[in-house]
């Protein structure tokens, strides 16, 4: 892993209102990885966002989220291969882990502390690759986690998710699709190792892409510390966020006040 282009921080005035300094990793198996901070760079602890599937930096919807969270701590964004400026192709969680290790040895140079922000997939990947790393990161908040892959039950033909798929075409969103029959690991095999990491979980129970069951698998099969939150009417994933910014802000400047503190 090594860093390929400048990252200087963003002055401390501007960081809710401008973009994060890119750059880009390399994982070992050789993508690069696109990585930004938003914040001073100065602090002790960071909160990592891991975008779900078709997601990137550039969304409208991540950089709302970024400037929200920003105004407390420091936050660094990434996109996963397939996605954004980021090489290579998805995968749908069978190579990932790779994306998000060298974005965590990059940022563990940084930060003395690191919390996870992950949605969807992304989700999904950061359960699998933090439970064989517990020791890099200090709080992880799952929203709309699949417990496996191939038990996400994506009802496309309902009118809910076509609303849902119509507003998630964001400018920035896209994908460029790899191999979707690659093996994939099990979220709800490693979750139990995630263990002394404080663990989240977010799920709407009108999710029609990941059903509220998925979340509720994970919790229970969870080490503690652990909690379960389950958002009554609530979609899929950054929808959530879309959907009711105040709601879903109070929930995760909760967990990561208590798990994560500013320092």
């Amino acid at each position: 892993m090594r860093l390929r282009v400048g990252e200087a921080p963003v002055a401390a005035h501007s960081r809710a209102r401008h973009p994060g300094s890119p750059g880009l990793v390399t994982t070992r198996d050789g993508v690069t990885i696109s990585v930004a901070r938003y914040g001073s760079g100065d602090r002790a602890s960071a909160v990592l966002l891991c975008p779900g599937f078709f997601k990137s930096q550039k969304t409208p919807t991540f950089q709302r989220l970024v400037r929200a969270l920003a105004h407390e701590r420091d936050v660094l964004g990434m996109d996963f291969r397939g996605h954004g400026r980021s090489g290579g192709l998805y995968t749908f969680s069978a190579k990932e882990h790779a994306d998000l290790e060298a974005v965590l040895a990059w940022a563990r140079s940084r930060y003395d502390r690191l919390g996870i922000l992950s949605f969807s997939l992304g989700a999904a990947i950061a359960i699998n690759t933090v439970s064989r790393h517990p020791d890099r990161v200090q709080s992880l908040i799952a929203v709309s986690a699949p417990c496996a892959f191939e038990d996400i039950e994506f009802r496309w033909w309902t009118p809910e998710a076509i609303r849902r798929g119509v507003q998630g075409l964001e400018p920035g969103a896209g994908c460029r699709p790899g191999n979707p029959f690659l093996k994939k690991e099990r979220p709800l095999d490693n979750v139990r190792a995630l263990s002394p990491v404080a663990v989240c979980f977010i799920h709407g129970t009108r999710d029609v892409i990941v059903g509220v069951q998925h979340s509720r698998r994970l919790y229970a099969a969870a080490s503690w510390p652990k909690r379960l939150v389950i958002v009554n009417g609530g979609s899929h994933a950054e929808a959530l966020f879309r959907d009711d910014p105040r709601g879903f802000l109070a929930l995760v400047s909760a967990w990561l006040a208590t798990t994560l503190p500013i320092g």
